[in-house]
């Protein structure tokens, strides 16, 4: 899923390795046939990843197949991460997303985050821009 996602995906063994970090969880969703919006069998739709030390969560990764942009998929997985992240006692949650990727950025800034920082060519050659939430 990473691999048709993002032009630089994680391989397996990287979110294997990620998974086994202290305070790392993930979510997947998976389309079960109710609410695809293509006639492909059901199956993984998408995926977010975070870590939590401490206070302070991070969203590591999050993809959403293609057929499944634009239904809400990506709130719902962000929201998910957030609430659990809440409820382990975190107080704030950061994520770094590509410049370009203009949906991420317009979706993250409806959920309440701001920019608080640029990283240059973090992307092989695409800025990062670092964006931070308060959740307590």
């Amino acid at each position: 899923m990473h691999k048709i996602c993002f032009a630089q995906p994680w391989s397996v063994a990287s979110m294997a390795e990620v998974l086994t970090m202290p305070g790392a969880e993930g979510l997947i969703a998976v389309d079960g046939g109710s609410m695809t919006p293509t006639a492909e069998p059901p199956g993984p739709a998408g995926l977010v990843l975070w870590r939590q030390v401490l206070d302070e969560a991070e969203i590591l990764t999050i993809s959403v197949l293609p057929p499944w942009r634009r239904h809400g998929l990506g709130r719902r997985l962000l929201q998910a991460a957030l609430e659990a992240s809440r409820t382990a006692g975190a107080a704030s949650m950061f994520l770094e997303v590509a410049a370009d990727n203009h949906p991420a950025l317009a979706l993250y800034g409806r959920m309440g985050f701001h920019e608080i920082g640029l990283r240059k060519g973090y992307y092989g050659g695409i800025d990062a821009v670092a964006m931070h939430l308060e959740l307590a």
